[in-house]
């Protein structure tokens, strides 16, 4: 139920035709006085108006970043330019990066809300009652909606923070891009290497084929030794197959996370892929306190929080009256002998709702105390996290300690039975087998190598250095 309460009105204009009607009954020795009280009123809200329409008016080349031109074909992209080029035209960046666009668009809509919105209506009346004293046969009405200005106000701040909630969300999904493309400049370095082992291993796999068959030739071999070395020879060739197109895989990620043109070739530059990636980052000088402060999630609780206590003081504003304005002509269907513009304030109370709006406040001040509980449930996971990845990647440090060791074992072994071989102590089938060996277990220090920086990489992304070493939230405000 809604009770309409009208607070003021009266005339701004003498009779423009100049008839001999009779005189308007105004509030005698006021005339002067309202007709200037609605001169202003009329000017103020003019002047609102273009002000509101200033404010309100879209900062042009504010919202994005510089646009970078993609390098020409061939060209070699380092992480360095691929973080460029990713955080320009990313599919997965731009994507979020749109929400900033649409927050920033409610904003604009709520500075305008500012000025309540003004609706101009008009009548013309072909045929009217006969009689005298009938005024002009049309109608002129200027009137607005119910105008709450504390909720306007309220609600105009809490679009400024739902944005900067978009712009957090925007940099957590910049800082996991940005993790997985150093992964896939991770894989491309490690897979590269791991095709120049795998030719190794063909060699050697060939060399043991061509011995086998040299012994069968002489006969001291036989045909069994022969089968076996071809099918270690076409294990080695599908293990080669495998990694090319491991490869291939991970160069069509790098192209889909980089949003790169398909009729351009990429050619990234992924040598030395652990320094352009981790660069000089050490997992042991990161605190859990700093990781927290940084964190764009926990960043996000706060900013809700404040976004929720608006929520409050909203739901409390909808329980205020709201304001009603009006101006208009006098009804044609009305005998009058006066014509002008009359102005009229009013008010709209709520009286009866269900206590709807009350449970509102209440319902508000709930969800208020869910946010807090829901950001010491996420300070609880990240922490499980952070000493999770910790673990891993001291384990991952082991293993890669221990895959080196026995590299570094089965190197000197080989040279051991290198020499053996040359002075004629044992075959060359030994000194094969010992080179295989070499080759394998540098294939299981890649293998851990790269383990371990993903895990580190992973590491940094939690502890949100990566997104603030390539980006900067301040550039997104406005």
């Amino acid at each position: 139920m809604i009770a309409r309460l009208t607070g003021f009105s009266g005339n701004a204009m003498v009779d423009p035709a100049g008839t001999g009607r009779s005189p308007r009954l105004t509030l005698s020795g006021y005339a002067p006085w309202i007709a200037a009280t609605q001169t202003c009123l009329i000017i103020a809200m003019l002047t609102m108006a273009g002000g509101a329409m200033c404010w309100c008016r879209p900062a042009q080349g504010a919202d994005q970043p510089p646009v970078i031109q993609t390098p020409l074909s061939h060209t070699p992209l380092s992480f360095e330019e691929a973080v460029r080029i990713a955080l320009t035209q990313s599919p997965t960046f731009t994507r979020s990066s749109l929400e900033i666009d649409v927050g920033r668009l409610d904003e604009t809509d709520s500075r305008y809300a500012m000025v309540p919105p003004l609706t101009f209506r008009t009548y013309y009346y072909v045929n009217r009652p006969s009689g005298v004293n009938y005024g002009k046969p049309y109608s002129l009405n200027f009137s607005t909606e119910p105008y709450n200005p504390i909720g306007a106000y309220f609600t105009l701040q809490a679009r400024k923070l739902a944005t900067q909630m978009a712009i957090l969300t925007h940099m957590a999904t910049i800082s996991k891009g940005l993790m997985n493309l150093g992964s896939s400049y991770l894989q491309l370095d490690a897979l590269h290497r791991q095709t120049g082992i795998q030719k190794d291993l063909i060699k050697v796999a060939q060399e043991q084929l061509t011995y086998a068959e040299n012994r069968v030739a002489i006969g001291t071999g036989t045909s069994l030794e022969v089968k076996m070395a071809q099918q270690q020879l076409q294990l080695t060739r599908g293990e080669q197959e495998g990694v090319a197109l491991a490869e291939k895989r991970a160069l069509a990620n790098l192209r889909n996370l980089l949003g790169w043109p398909p009729d351009q070739n990429l050619t990234p530059v992924f040598y030395d892929s652990r320094r352009q990636v981790l660069g000089s980052f050490n997992p042991a000088t990161i605190t859990l306190e700093q990781a927290k402060t940084r964190s764009y999630e926990l960043k996000g609780f706060e900013i809700y929080k404040q976004l929720q206590q608006y929520n409050i003081h909203l739901a409390i504003a909808k329980s205020l009256p709201t304001i009603i304005y009006t101006a208009q002509t006098p009804d044609p269907l009305s005998q009058s002998s006066s014509y002008g513009l009359y102005v009229g304030f009013g008010l709209e109370i709520p009286v009866w709702d269900g206590f709807t709006r009350i449970r509102n406040v209440s319902r508000q001040k709930a969800l208020l105390k869910q946010v807090g509980a829901k950001k010491g449930e996420k300070e609880n996971l990240l922490e499980d996290k952070w000493f999770d990845i910790l673990e891993k990647i001291q384990a991952n440090s082991v293993a890669l300690k221990n895959a080196q060791s026995l590299e570094e074992l089965a190197r000197l072994k080989s040279q051991q039975q290198e020499v053996r071989y040359h002075s004629g102590e044992v075959p060359l089938a030994a000194f094969l087998d010992s080179r295989n060996e070499v080759l394998r277990a540098k294939q299981n220090t890649l293998k851990r190598g790269l383990d371990y920086d993903l895990s580190v990489l992973m590491f940094r992304e939690l502890t949100g250095d990566l997104g603030n070493t390539y980006v900067d939230a301040s550039t997104w405000q406005k």
